[in-house]
């Protein structure tokens, strides 16, 4: 959220200020590294559990839009996503990253676990769904693969053109200006990594998500711990 918050808060300084490129370049090899991995792998994001389950309660569109909502809200806010605070605040036991993992966690399986299923605003029944309704449509794929593509644009062009580094400013400036160009490989990895890890951990999957999160499969013995 911190990165897609920027293009809205900030689009020209996140498009065409040089410091800003790593951010554009996370996104591109991001985007990139998914369609190819779906391309060689086409199967990769089918769900078989969800609407076939008559156990797996499934999130309506609404509840959707409700919990991406809430989601980016809360990474702002804590200043860290999970894994930024799972992994990386976890691993130099940072108080603030325990206190988030244990927040966003017991949050999420309170949820998950206590939501009514018959909740008509939230909720769907097995009966109600089709992959159809879920699966990216024509157009949606038009608009990510247009945004994918000016992204991609500014940061070719931001690579091409010459960078100068800037003039008047302090020993302290140019090192931190200096330090954010040399991001651009690091992000570059990373959005790979990130990309390939969230699809082979199958992290896309809405049942392996929501199989875990709610608690109230465990006494019907479909509760997924994977």
């Amino acid at each position: 959220s911190g990165l897609i918050s920027s293009f809205v808060i900030q689009p020209k300084s996140t498009l065409l200020d040089p410091t800003n490129q790593w951010k554009l370049f996370f996104l591109v090899a991001f985007f990139l590294t998914s369609r190819i991995y779906l391309w060689i792998v086409p199967d990769a994001l089918n769900d078989g559990r969800t609407g076939t389950d008559p156990d797996m309660q499934i999130a309506s569109p609404l509840g959707f839009l409700l919990g991406g909502f809430l989601v980016g809200f809360g990474t702002r806010l804590g200043n860290g996503c999970t894994t930024g605070h799972g992994i990386c605040g976890m691993a130099r036991l940072s108080l603030r990253s325990f206190a988030g993992v244990m927040s966003f966690m017991f949050t999420g399986i309170l949820f998950a676990s206590l939501m009514p299923p018959s909740n008509p605003h939230v909720r769907e029944t097995p009966e109600e769904y089709t992959s159809e309704n879920y699966a990216p449509t024509t157009t949606t794929n038009a608009i990510v693969s247009v945004i994918a593509a000016t992204v991609g644009v500014f940061a070719l062009v931001g690579l091409i053109r010459k960078t100068s580094s800037p003039d008047d400013v302090t020993e302290n400036q140019f090192d931190e200006w200096n330090n954010k160009r040399r991001k651009i490989l690091p992000s570059i990895g990373g959005a790979i990594l990130f990309a390939v890890g969230l699809i082979v951990s199958q992290m896309t999957i809405y049942s392996k998500l929501f199989g875990f999160l709610d608690f109230s499969l465990m006494p019907k013995g479909s509760w997924d711990p994977t």
